[in-house]
């Protein structure tokens, strides 16, 4: 029996209208909601052409037509019985599908207007949460070229900077917004154009599709992201803005802002949903890049954030400094600043609150290190 899974959310509205699903073997497939019987939804469901599909996508194409103009001619009633984790229940048709009294009437399309950016209409073509990144270093002056390692380094500011946005995100939800949203990849990005024409342009994806619903958790760091790139050109109100987040966020952005002045560039970017009218992004200039770097790097501890550990003390060395507790998670391991609390008197085997600032610096492989400083303990 042919093995059909849902793929994406096209359209939702008080339950989910239209999605996408796939076979075993990559065939695209549409379901349109049709009459429910004993209160179980069914779906008609037909195989399609992906450039039919892309179309319909972006909204060039209305539902009815990408039914009915099909190369492949059968169809199926499919049944979500066991919800959309598993493999969908298809009854095969014998009617032709032109025939069918359920098909959606002429004119339903999948958006009201046409996509007024690029990113928009990748966003629609691929039913996914699109960033594009532009930057313009001396090497791609004359050329549509970018040396590897600052390839590589911008890589990996975005995706860090991308991951402490989200995180931070996460933090301002309630328990039930992130349990609905927090998912194991929904902070990474996927690279699906790697050079695209123009200035030297990356194409990401989040790795993590939209959920039933038609979200991408991607969005909430993203949005976050744009506050840090709203004002570059005021240092002053930057400058709040990171104040508000200091933490990892905050030296994340900051890291990001060095970056791109070592490498003498700029960068500006662009983002969207594929139910976006327009696509939202801000840019930065080399200029003001410098700027904001000058400002912001008098700030201490600008990238730090207090961690609070509760455990059992493993390890105490006064000589060095450095020492090691096991909280229920797991071990932790850390040190003391020249000014920071002594570790004398402290007892190993004993249970301490153990109160540190976690910094965070980039090695020369551009990997985030860090370091658990002790600020303050008391026995428990």
């Amino acid at each position: 029996m042919k093995t059909i899974r849902y793929t994406s959310t096209l359209f939702y509205y008080d339950g989910v209208q239209v999605f996408e699903a796939h076979d075993a073997i990559g065939g695209h497939y549409i379901a349109v909601l049709t009459e429910s019987v004993d209160s179980m939804d069914r779906f008609i469901l037909a195989g399609v052409e992906p450039e039919k599909l892309r179309q319909f996508r972006t909204g060039s194409l209305d539902l009815r037509t990408l039914l009915i103009e099909r190369v492949e001619r059968d169809w199926f009633i499919a049944i979500p019985r066991n919800g959309f984790d598993a493999p969908l229940e298809l009854e095969r048709q014998t009617l032709t599908m032109d025939n069918n009294p359920d098909l959606p009437n002429s004119g339903f399309f999948l958006h009201d207007t046409q996509a007024d950016t690029d990113t928009v209409q990748e966003a629609r073509i691929r039913n996914n949460l699109v960033l594009e990144v532009a930057v313009e270093p001396p090497e791609a002056a004359e050329k549509h070229q970018i040396h590897a390692g600052t390839l590589a380094g911008l890589l990996s500011h975005l995706q860090t900077l991308v991951t402490h946005a989200y995180g931070a995100a996460l933090r301002d939800m309630s328990a039930g917004a992130r349990r609905a949203t927090d998912m194991p990849d929904a902070h990474l990005l996927n690279v699906v154009v790697p050079a695209a024409a123009g200035s030297f342009r990356l194409v990401f994806e989040a790795a993590s599709l939209a959920d039933i619903f038609g979200q991408n958790a991607l969005a909430h760091a993203l949005q976050r992201i744009d506050q840090f790139f709203e004002h570059v050109d005021n240092p002053k109100q930057t400058l709040e803005m990171v104040k508000h987040h200091r933490g990892h966020l905050a030296g994340a952005y900051l890291r990001m802002l060095r970056f791109l002045v070592e490498h003498k560039t700029g960068l500006s970017y662009t983002w969207a949903e594929p139910d976006y009218l327009s696509s939202k992004g801000y840019s930065v200039s080399n200029a003001e890049a410098i700027s904001l770097v000058e400002y912001l790097s008098g700030i201490a501890n600008i990238g730090a954030e207090t961690v609070v550990l509760l455990g059992i003390l493993e390890k105490a060395d006064k000589g060095n400094g450095n020492w090691r507790i096991v909280t229920n998670e797991r071990e932790y391991s850390g040190k003391i600043k020249d000014d920071g609390p002594s570790l004398d008197g402290l007892k190993i085997g004993s249970c301490y609150r153990f109160t540190c600032l976690e910094e965070i610096e980039e090695s020369q492989s551009g990997r985030e290190q860090r370091t658990l400083f002790l600020m303050e303990h008391e026995p428990v």
